[in-house]
C-alpha cells in the first residue's frame, strides 16, 4: 500500500462519519454533545444520470428527515453535480428546490458546497435565485480562486450567506492562487468584505491566524458569526472554541468516501493538516 493510500485510510477513519445514515446520525450525536453543531453531507458528484441523481436525492431527503427526527442540530451540504447540475440546470433547479423546501418545514439550512471551476457560476446563479425564496441557504466560496472576492461582493449585496473556505481542487494559475501566501491573504480580502457588508456567513478553516482575527472582528464590528471544520480535524481547538462560538463540524458520509478522500489529501497542505490531525486531535 502506498503512502497516499495509507494516509487515504486514516483520513476515512479520522473525517469520514461512516458509509450509512445511521452511522453518521450516530456521530452527529456525539458532535452534539460537545455542544458543535453539524454540517452532514451525504458524498456524492460529477453524477452523468438521472438514475443516479435520484438515488442521491433519496438519501438528502432520508437525511433531512432523520436529522429533524433525531433532533440533530445543524445544516446539510449538497453538491450541484450531485443533484443534477450535468444532466441540466432546470433539472438542478428542481431538485434544490426540493430538498430546499422540505428544510424549510424543518427549519434546516442547506449549503451548496462549490466543485470544479466550470461550474461556479451556474451555481452562484442558482444560489442567488432560490435565495430569494428561501433564506435557510448558504453557499461555498473557495479563497483559491481570484473570481471569489467579486463573487462575495455580489452574494453580500444580495444579503446571501457564504461558507468561506480556502478550496481543495487543483486549479490552474490562470484562474486561481498557486502559493498558499496568496490565498491566505484573499481569503482574509473575502472576509473582511464579509465583516463590513454582510450579516450572516461562515468562517470555515482550521488556521490559527484566521480564527484568531475572526474573533476580534467579531468584537470590532458587534456581530456573532459561524465557525467550520472538517470532522477530526483539530478536534480540540473545535472543541474550545466551541465554548464561546457557534461551531459547525463538517461530517461527511457515504460509500463515496475514495473520492473525498484522495481530493482532501490532493495537497501537500492537507496531508500535513491530517498529520497534525493524528497526532494531536
Amino acid at each position: 500500500m502506498s503512502v497516499i493510500d495509507s494516509l487515504g485510510m486514516l483520513v476515512a477513519r479520522k473525517w469520514i462519519a461512516g458509509e450509512d445514515l445511521q452511522h453518521a446520525i450516530q456521530e452527529a450525536k456525539r458532535i452534539n454533545s460537545h455542544k458543535e453543531s453539524v454540517i452532514m453531507n451525504y458524498l456524492g458528484e460529477d453524477l452523468k444520470s438521472k438514475k443516479l441523481v435520484e438515488q442521491n436525492m433519496d438519501q438528502i431527503m432520508q437525511l433531512l428527515d432523520q436529522m429533524h427526527s433525531k433532533k440533530i442540530k445543524g445544516s446539510i451540504a449538497v453538491k450541484p453535480t450531485q443533484t443534477g447540475l450535468i444532466v441540466s440546470t432546470s433539472y438542478f433547479e428542481k431538485n434544490y428546490s426540493m430538498i430546499l423546501a422540505k428544510a424549510s418545514r424543518y427549519d434546516i439550512t442547506v449549503w451548496l458546497d462549490m466543485e470544479q471551476y466550470r461550474f461556479v457560476p451556474s451555481t452562484i446563479n442558482t444560489y442567488l435565485k432560490f435565495h430569494k425564496r428561501y433564506k435557510n441557504t448558504g453557499v461555498c466560496i473557495q479563497a483559491k480562486l481570484k473570481r471569489s472576492l467579486k463573487d462575495v461582493e455580489r452574494i453580500a449585496k444580495h444579503n446571501g450567506m457564504v461558507r468561506l473556505v480556502k478550496g481543495a481542487y487543483k486549479y490552474p494559475s490562470t484562474i486561481a492562487f498557486q502559493d498558499k501566501r496568496d490565498v491566505y491573504n484573499n481569503y482574509l480580502r473575502c472576509m473582511a468584505y464579509l465583516f463590513s457588508h454582510a450579516d450572516k456567513f461562515m468562517i470555515a478553516s482550521h488556521d490559527d491566524k484566521i480564527i484568531k482575527i475572526a474573533i476580534n472582528s467579531e468584537k470590532k464590528y458587534h456581530k456573532r458569526i459561524s465557525f467550520g471544520m472538517l470532522k477530526g480535524v483539530r478536534s480540540s481547538l473545535a472543541a474550545k472554541i466551541a465554548e464561546s462560538e457557534d461551531m459547525n463540524i463538517y461530517l461527511p458520509y457515504g460509500e463515496e468516501w475514495i473520492k473525498y478522500s484522495m481530493r482532501r489529501l490532493s495537497e501537500w497542505e492537507h496531508t500535513k493538516i491530517i498529520i497534525r490531525s493524528i497526532i494531536q486531535g
